[in-house]
């Protein structure tokens, strides 16, 4: 499975509104697909706000983020 979120930050590290899913490819069992999707909005939830330097927080403050997150069912490759 798989999910690509687009978002920004702000030079603070806090998200700028809403994470929107640009890509996604789930499997056939919905019940498991919520699972991924809730565990990859937590995990999102979890790591804000970025810890940031200055010069970082002011290179990438605003810019769109795509980061991709996977899971692999049943020892899949």
């Amino acid at each position: 499975m798989t999910l690509t979120l687009s978002f920004s930050i702000r030079k603070n590290g806090t998200l700028v509104g809403k994470p929107r899913a640009t890509f996604s490819h789930m499997g056939d069992d919905a019940s498991l697909n919520r699972v991924f999707v809730s565990s990859v909005l937590e995990a999102l939830d979890k790591a804000l706000p970025m810890p940031l330097s200055d010069s970082m927080g002011g290179a990438i403050a605003g810019r769109p983020l795509f980061p991709r997150f996977t899971a692999v069912i049943g020892g899949a490759s």
